[in-house]
Order: structure tokens, then C-alpha cells, then sequence
């Protein structure tokens, strides 16, 4: 492959216009846009090698866009680039169907070089986002895996009653196991285990019934 084409999708003018002068030499950038259906639209009439899509964009951010890209376009290869690197945004991102996540804070090597290996269809995870799964998951050790699935339950919804019913215990030995997850994770609502939950990749958004709060607390574990 001699330079590979990009078709970008980010909301902010100044970002685009950076990403471009710096791939200038290295990708031709075949088209830009700033919204996801925009993106799609575009998309119908142009072949990329690479699909670089911001997911904070509005109307349709850029988790929905790539569905909708890879049902009108299944061998697309997309690339995440995003200032919010979260292990659940990391996790979903893959989950979907992309190649690559790249943090907005990585420099210039990083860029060209998640551009180029989206490009061949292989998978790229920058260093930052590599170290926020890792930190991620330090976070998740510290629960046994009796209660991760406990943990995966209650984000789902499910009372004590039916997450004993669905493990094969006991309502009152799946309620001594939710205390002990807010011991550990000193996180005590429903709603903050949820996002746990969904941060450290043992559920979806599609498996939560309820709205993922976006400014929950975030504890350290005591």
C-alpha cells in the first residue's frame, strides 16, 4: 500500500485540521466530516482505507456511526480517536467491530502508526489506551470471580432474588456477596456499581437497562 486514504469524522475543526497537516505526507485524506450521518453520506460514494471517527460528535456519535458504517460497509476498517479513553470506551470500540483506538494525547509516531496498521486490517491499541486497560483491570483483581458475576448481574438489573436464582445460590448468600463488593470497591448505589461494571468491560451498554449515569463518583477502594 502506497498512502492510505482516510475518511475522518470529528466535530472539531482544529483537530482535523491538525490530524491532516500531520498525515499530510504520509495519507491522503479523502474526506472529512463533522457529524456521523455526514460521515455516512459521504461514505456511500467513497472507498477509504481507513474510517477515523471521533465518538463524542453529535446526534449520532461515533459508536452508533460505526454500527451503521459496518452494516452499508462490513470490511470497513474504522479507527477510533478519542480524548476520553476509558477502558469501557477501549472495550466497546473493539466490542463493535473497529481495528484500532488511539488516544487523543498520543504524539505523532503513534498517529502514523495506528493509521498504517488499520490500514492493513491488523489492530491497534495506542499506549495510553494499552495503560488505562491495564490499570483498569488492577481494579477488577481485586474481586473473585464469584462476585464479578454477581457484579455483571447487578448491572443487568437483577434483584438478589433472581441473581440467586441465575447463579444457583441462595438470595441471602447473593446479597453477603453485593455487601462484600461495595466493601471492596467502596462504591454503594446501584448506580455506581453499574458503571464499574460497564467501565471495567463486564457489560455493554446493550445489557444495561438502565441509563449509565454520566457523572457517577468514582471511589478508590478502601
Amino acid at each position: 500500500m502506497d498512502r492510505p486514504s482516510i475518511l475522518i469524522a470529528d466535530d472539531h475543526t482544529l483537530v482535523v485540521e491538525g490530524i491532516v497537516e500531520l498525515l499530510r505526507q504520509d495519507a491522503e485524506i479523502v474526506g472529512r466530516a463533522e457529524t456521523g450521518p455526514d460521515l455516512l453520506e459521504q461514505a456511500k460514494g467513497i472507498r477509504a482505507d481507513v474510517y477515523m471517527l471521533d465518538i463524542k460528535m453529535p446526534g449520532l456519535n461515533g459508536f452508533e456511526t460505526a454500527r451503521k458504517l459496518l452494516e452499508q460497509k462490513p470490511d470497513a476498517n474504522i479507527l477510533f480517536f478519542s480524548g476520553h479513553c476509558s477502558s469501557a470506551y477501549i472495550q466497546e470500540a473493539f466490542r463493535i467491530g473497529a481495528k484500532g483506538f488511539l488516544s487523543k494525547f498520543s504524539d505523532c509516531a503513534a498517529l502514523g502508526a495506528a493509521v498504517n496498521s488499520v490500514a492493513r486490517g491488523e489492530y491497534y491499541l495506542s499506549p495510553h489506551a494499552q495503560k488505562e486497560l491495564e490499570a483498569r483491570g488492577e481494579q477488577l483483581q481485586i474481586l473473585t470471580m464469584r462476585q464479578r458475576a454477581v457484579l455483571k448481574l447487578i448491572a443487568q438489573g437483577l434483584s438478589a432474588k433472581e441473581i440467586g436464582y441465575r447463579l444457583g445460590i441462595s438470595q441471602r448468600t447473593a446479597e453477603f456477596h453485593r455487601n462484600c463488593i461495595v466493601e471492596r470497591l467502596n462504591l454503594h448505589s446501584t448506580a455506581e456499581l453499574t458503571r464499574f461494571a460497564w467501565e471495567n468491560g463486564l457489560v455493554s451498554p446493550l445489557e444495561i437497562e438502565a441509563p449509565i449515569p454520566t457523572e457517577a463518583p468514582h471511589r478508590n477502594p478502601s
